[in-house]
């Protein structure tokens, strides 16, 4: 995530939540290498958020769709993939508490209250909802870099 998209948000008086799957320990690990505020960060070990939201899970999900390629050499092409390298430079192997947790896929939600203000389900490794798109429908600007 863009590193002012958090204040942004913040300041906005929007409140972002991150849930993934695993354990609070390697919640732990992704906060400390990523310096991602922990108070943000949700760890579902059960996948229960995942099944509630009714993401997408899958071997073909996760590998096999045209988009899993395509992410990444969108990716390249923008920046070289600058940013998947860098987290590879990083990445230490880890079996989640569920081997089928392996194949889930993400999503982006914006919600008001009750009200689904914006959905996104990721269709693939690597595809995942524009951070424009998620911050528009919250209704924040994050300040250009300069």
């Amino acid at each position: 995530m863009n590193r002012d998209a958090v204040p942004a948000l913040d300041a906005a008086g929007v409140k972002l939540l991150v849930v993934s799957i695993g354990t609070l320990e390697r919640s732990r690990d992704f906060v400390e290498e990523n310096a991602f505020p922990i108070e943000k960060l949700y760890a579902d070990e059960t996948s229960a958020t995942y099944e509630a939201l009714g993401l997408r899970k899958g071997v073909k999900e996760t590998f096999m769709e045209k988009s899993t390629p395509e992410s990444i050499l969108a990716r390249w092409n923008k920046d070289g993939a600058k940013t998947l390298l860098g987290v590879l430079k990083r990445w230490k192997p880890w079996l989640p508490p569920k081997p089928d947790q392996g194949y889930q896929q993400g999503g982006s939600f914006v919600f008001r209250g009750s009200e689904t203000l914006y959905a996104s389900y990721d269709v693939s490794t690597g595809a995942h909802a524009p951070l424009e798109d998620i911050l528009k429908a919250a209704g924040v600007q994050i300040p250009s870099p300069n």
